[in-house]
């Protein structure tokens, strides 16, 4: 199955609250930061495309990275999950999480599909000029450590922050 990159657009509406419906059923954690409870109205996911067109284009308060934000989307326009790439770190994202998030819908996990996500990323942050990339996983989830170890992350340390549910692990990716 073909995946895509695609920007978050109104068109996407439904799919989106189609895709937040079942996270939240689940009860799994959200990821990546964007993604949040199905929206009740068009206006208010509007709003969401524009706050991620504005964080894209650098609008953004001081402590935050500009990123870019994608929705994962499969050949028969399902949104299989999103990912985010920061442009730059602050300070927070240099001592936690790094560059990249992602996160795969519950239904389709163990298909791959993180794996074949974290390597489009990695691609996008080499067109965006960033070489040495960052990436955070929290220490209890055995999945996506083992995704970014499988996608030639190297372990870095492992770091406590306030406000974090468990320890993050980090890993550095060069030459991808």
């Amino acid at each position: 199955m073909e995946l895509y990159l695609v920007k978050p657009d109104l068109t996407h509406y439904e799919r989106y609250n189609d895709m937040m419906a079942e996270w939240c059923a689940d009860g799994s954690r959200i990821a990546p930061w964007f993604l949040d409870q199905p929206l009740d109205s068009i206006e208010k996911f509007a709003e969401l495309v524009r706050m991620l067109d504005d964080c894209e284009h650098g609008k953004v308060p001081p402590q935050f990275a500009a990123a870019t934000s994608y929705f994962v989307m499969d050949e028969t326009g399902r949104l299989i999950g999103a990912s985010s790439l920061r442009h730059y770190l602050t300070v927070a994202g240099l001592s936690t999480w790094g560059h990249i998030g992602y996160g795969v819908r519950p239904s389709e996990r163990r298909k791959g599909y993180a794996a074949r996500i974290l390597k489009m990323m990695l691609e996008k942050a080499g067109e965006k000029g960033i070489y040495e990339v960052l990436a955070g996983v929290y220490e209890t989830n055995t999945a996506s450590r083992k995704t970014i170890e499988k996608c030639g992350g190297v372990y870095v340390d492992t770091v406590s922050s306030e406000g974090e549910e468990a320890p993050v692990r980090r890993y550095r990716f060069r030459n991808f």
